[in-house]
């Protein structure tokens, strides 16, 4: 696919994050698709020691935006299937948790360097290429 990045386009990012016993072995995966959804780029990390679901899902979150952000990316879409994260990013629901307060601060300020960006839940069926990525790990 054509990765030359078009600073009109919009780009949408899927991420996913779980961990084998949570806490556990983690890992996270991320996916950029551009607007005729040709993938772009993928790609997934594990978390160095052990992790909650919920703090791979942030890993998630964090690496694909820094990694749309490093791609030159103005506009994007965000989708992921943690209800959790979601609602938190969007201010639906508070983020009280010390580890987690971290991503979450880190994910907001990145977001709002980009031109334009959202987030939001999709269903796991629909985040199955992201949710595939860490799957050696977790």
């Amino acid at each position: 696919p054509n990765t030359a990045i078009d600073p009109h386009q919009t780009y949408l990012m899927q991420f996913d994050g779980g961990a084998r016993g949570n806490p556990g072995i983690a890992g996270a995966g991320m996916v950029i698709y551009n607007e005729n959804s040709e993938e772009i780029w993928c790609g997934w990390k594990y978390h160095d020691g052990p992790a909650t679901n919920n703090v791979a899902e942030y890993l998630g979150l964090l690496c694909g935006l820094k990694c749309a952000q490093s791609l030159g990316i103005q506009r994007l879409i965000v989708e992921g299937d943690s209800q959790l994260i979601v609602r938190q990013i969007n201010g639906e629901y508070r983020c009280k948790e010390a580890k987690l307060k971290e991503y979450y601060q880190a994910c907001k300020k990145l977001l709002s360097e980009f031109h334009q960006s959202e987030i939001r839940h999709i269903r796991r069926a629909q985040n199955s290429r992201a949710d595939w990525l860490p799957s050696p790990a977790t």
